[in-house]
């Protein structure tokens, strides 16, 4: 018998659960963005965003009961033979669910992976922002010893986006990107809420490939920043 008809469906459940992770997080930006006097740093602001994550999905989709988990670590593939360094690293965010349509059951566990990192300004020589998003962050689902989102079509990143103009950190994180043998972004959508979308898609050196990232930057900068 053909896997043909349990492939599409796995694909289209894929679909599906995209479309809602990424239609939650926009949602939890906006209202990360609303709320009064928030933090600077990232984990801090990664605590923000996961009560934010939780009230959009409850206003989005308040029958689903898969939420998203915080700094969970990556989960075992069943193409490693045993324990790898990936499975120590922990992504931001994941939401993880039973895929139905799955024919292996060893493989039926599906996680979409958010990853967060600041952009803009450095406030240190040895610590700069976009060049740290690319390498500590869209590095992080290609290479081997990371491996986020391994065995998936796609994932996420949001930039918390401090300061500086659109245009230049779009252009420092591309130049980084293409150091590090990567495409650079591709805004998608005009400026809405705050909130810029943007995507890339490239080659890893495990499945799947091409490989899509979303990147939503989130605009909390203050007014004399701007």
């Amino acid at each position: 018998m053909s896997d043909a008809g349990p492939r599409i469906k796995t694909l289209n459940f894929w679909a599906k659960r995209e479309g809602m992770c990424l239609a939650i997080l926009g949602r939890a930006l906006q209202l990360l963005r609303m709320e009064k006097d928030l933090p600077e740093l990232e984990n801090d602001l990664n605590r923000r965003l996961y009560f934010c994550l939780l009230e959009a999905s409850q206003e989005l989709y308040p029958n689903d009961p898969v939420p998203p988990v915080s700094e969970c670590n990556n989960q075992p593939d069943p193409d490693d033979e045993s324990r790898v360094a990936r499975e120590h690293k922990r992504p931001d965010f994941q939401w993880v669910y039973r895929d139905l349509y799955e024919m292996d059951p060893k493989r039926s566990s599906k996680q979409f992976v958010v990853e967060c990192k600041r952009l803009g300004k450095a406030n240190r020589a040895d610590w700069i922002f976009n060049i740290n998003y690319v390498i500590h962050g869209i590095c992080r689902f290609r290479d081997r010893e990371w491996a986020y989102a391994k065995s998936f079509h796609s994932a996420a990143m949001v930039g918390f986006w401090q300061s500086m103009e659109l245009a230049q950190v779009l252009m420092e994180v591309n130049d980084e990107a293409r150091r590090n043998s990567l495409p650079g972004l591709v805004p998608i959508r005009p400026q809405a809420s705050g909130v810029e979308q943007l995507e890339h898609a490239f080659e890893r050196p495990f499945e799947f490939s091409p490989f899509h990232l979303r990147h939503l930057w989130i605009d909390l900068r203050l007014p004399s920043t701007k």
